[in-house]
């Protein structure tokens, strides 16, 4: 630990966050090539943009379950991302100084602990990504991997073009979720401070 400095993201948290977020650019932008191979051509070939894809999208799956079970092991997976009624009161608030109060220079309203990483407004969105958005992505996207396997579980939630469809709309989300988190990242008290703490793993 840096002398005089306050852990918020432990090392394994740092490693997690960045394997899933270089591999979340990487899915969004073989999937764009896979989807419009006329106007995205970054790769070679469809088939080795399709590999990058599959081997993106399941090391997102094996960090993820990485992630869930070290988080559930140290007990800190419900007080860090699971919000209670007053975060959810208090979404309003933050979303206010977010997108008003900041450009009249108000201070930041929240400060990070290692108990408590995120505000009410951050716990919300990585609530619904991570336990609803990620899952969902990570079992369309199983489904349309092995589409003869898993053919009966495809039939029964309505066919290839839902699962795609499901699959391609969460992408989506996921990249404007990306565009946000990267801004909203730089408005820590200083333009890198959060940056840092996910580099070094403390603010200053």
């Amino acid at each position: 630990m840096a002398k005089g400095h306050e852990i918020l993201q432990p090392l394994w948290v740092r490693i997690c966050h960045w394997i899933h977020g270089i591999s979340i650019v990487m899915l969004v932008v073989t999937g764009l090539q896979i989807r419009f191979p006329d106007v995205f051509v970054l790769f070679p070939s469809l088939k080795s943009t399709v590999h990058l894809h599959n081997f993106f999208g399941f090391l997102v799956l094996f960090d993820f379950l990485i992630w869930y079970f070290l988080y559930v092991l140290k007990r800190e997976l419900v007080r860090q991302y699971i919000p209670s009624k007053k975060d959810l009161v208090d979404i309003p608030e933050y979303a206010n100084y977010y997108f008003v109060r900041y450009f009249f220079g108000d201070p930041h309203p929240f400060h990070p602990t290692p108990q408590a990483k995120f505000n009410p407004l951050q716990k919300t969105a990585y609530f619904g990504i991570m336990f609803f958005m990620l899952p969902l992505q990570i079992i369309t996207g199983l489904l349309l991997w092995d589409m003869q396997t898993f053919r009966p579980i495809i039939e029964a939630v309505g066919g290839v073009r839902v699962v795609d469809a499901v699959h391609i709309i969460v992408a989506y989300i996921f990249g404007a979720f990306l565009i946000v988190h990267l801004y909203l990242s730089t408005l820590g008290h200083t333009f890198f401070a959060h940056f840092k703490a996910m580099i070094l793993g403390y603010e200053d």
